[in-house]
Parts: structure tokens; C-alpha cells; sequence
């Protein structure tokens, strides 16, 4: 469990406080972090995993305060955090990649299948033989999305893991992660904008607005109509219009961008 105690926090050069006296206690399992940009849902993630410090009040992970990690391995054991533009330079082969991140992470038992079932699930069968430079947005971002559940931390804390994905891949990335959180006692955080989703898959849900608090609730009781709108200020229906035009202005990107392979 991961609890906020009446935490503050601002970012250097801001007057305006993200979080002010914030106290939660966030539950284990699928918990999805929802709400419009600018409403403090990456911030959340970044204290609670412990990459960033509050200016007052404390942030636990299993009891255990984040200002008293004396190391990145150290926070790691007890949080991995996936960025939303992470980049990787490096020539290795995705598949040295994620033998090496499986062999070095923190799962008390090893077992080669996994990888092969990662691979097979976020469809890398392909992409393994490329080096991270030479994947698309939403191949990248399947990459990281396998890296993440190697590694074998307690707690995963992963901003917008799925944008970049094809509709049916995000349904599969969001079932595969709820499943894994049940099964491995493990608990993942995800920030995402895929509303219907995280209705479908996450166990909680944490609403962020403008104008309060996050409202932190089980996703079957949150997740209404009114209070979705509430949060994000506008019909439900445009939210879905919103994500649509998105997804294909994405997809135009992706591909002017994609790189060259053989």
C-alpha cells in the first residue's frame, strides 16, 4: 500500500501548489489515474514511486518513506516507474534487452517462459530482432510495457503506457496488466484516457479535476456519467471524440516516423 500523508508539493518556479495537504491511502490491485492534463496525475505517480519528494508531509510505500531511499535500485525494488517519452540509446537487440532486464530485476524465482509469454502477449515476436532505435511510438511502447513487468517490482507506476497502441492492443496491454496485478500480488498504477477501459479493467480508479482533490473510489462506483463529466468539464460524448482524434493524429505521426528496417 502506498499512502500520502498530508502532502504538499510545487514545482520550482510555480506559486501554485500541485498538491496541497494531500492524504490518501492508495489501494493494492488495478488502479487507474483518470482526468483531464494539467491535473497533477503524472506528479502523483512520480511521488508515489519516489522520483520526486514532497515539500511537506510524507509518501510510504509498504510503511517505508520515499526521502529514505539512498539509491534508484533501492526505490526500484519497491516502485518501477514507466515515463511517458522513455527513450533508450542503445544498439543491444530487444531480446538481449529483456533477458537482461528479466535476470537483473527483483523476481525471488526465474523462469524463461515468462519472457517467451510477454513476447508472444504485446506481439514481439518481430520487433525482438531491432534495437529500441529502430521501433515505432506504439512498438517502443510495447517494449516498455514487457520491461516493466520483468523487472519484478512490488508496485509499477506507469504514465499513459498505452497511447501510442492500436485500439485491440490496448484492450489486450489492460487485461494482461489487471490479470498480472491479481495473480502476482503485484499492484500497478496507470495514468490513462482510455476512459472505457479502465472502466472495464481497473479495480480503482483515482479522478482528478481542476477544481478538487482527487477522488479516489472502487472504478464501478466512480465511474459514472455525471461525475466523469464533472471532472473533465464537458459531455461524456466528447471525451470519446476527443480520443478518436487523437488516435489518428498518432497514427499519422507513427507513421511518417517509422524507421527504416529490413
Amino acid at each position: 500500500m502506498i499512502v500520502f500523508d498530508d502532502v504538499t508539493f510545487t514545482y520550482p518556479d510555480t506559486e501554485r501548489p500541485v498538491f496541497e495537504r494531500l492524504s490518501l491511502e492508495l489501494p493494492e490491485g488495478s488502479v487507474s489515474l483518470v482526468g483531464q492534463n494539467g491535473t497533477g496525475k503524472s506528479t502523483l505517480l512520480l511521488l508515489a514511486g519516489g522520483r520526486l519528494l514532497p515539500d511537506s508531509g510524507t509518501v510510504l510505500i509498504n510503511g517505508r518513506d520515499t526521502a529514505s531511499f539512498q539509491s534508484e535500485e533501492e526505490r526500484a525494488e519497491y516502485a518501477a516507474h514507466i515515463y511517458q517519452n522513455v527513450e533508450f540509446e542503445t544498439e543491444e537487440k530487444v531480446e538481449d534487452l529483456l533477458s537482461y532486464v528479466y535476470e537483473n530485476g527483483f523476481h525471488s524465482e526465474k523462469d524463461p517462459r515468462f519472457i517467451d509469454e510477454l513476447v508472444k502477449h504485446f506481439e514481439l515476436e518481430k520487433t525482438r530482432r531491432f534495437s529500441p532505435g529502430r521501433l515505432s511510438k506504439g512498438e517502443h511502447q510495447r517494449v516498455i510495457l514487457a520491461f516493466s513487468l520483468l523487472y519484478g517490482s512490488n508496485h509499477i507506476m506507469m504514465d499513459e503506457p498505452v497511447f501510442a497502441l492500436e485500439p485491440y492492443q490496448k484492450e489486450r496491454a489492460f487485461s494482461y496488466l489487471t490479470e498480472y496485478a491479481r495473480t502476482r500480488g503485484v499492484t500497478i498504477y496507470y495514468s490513462a484516457h482510455e476512459l472505457e477501459l479502465t472502466e472495464k479493467y481497473s479495480d480503482h480508479m483515482l479522478l482528478f479535476s481542476k477544481t478538487a482533490p482527487p477522488r479516489l473510489g472502487p472504478t464501478r462506483e466512480l465511474f459514472q456519467r455525471e461525475i466523469i463529466e464533472e471532472a473533465y468539464e464537458v459531455p461524456f460524448v466528447m471525451l470519446k471524440q476527443r480520443e478518436s482524434i487523437f488516435r489518428e493524429g498518432l497514427t499519422k505521426i507513427n507513421e511518417a516516423q517509422r524507421p527504416g528496417r529490413e
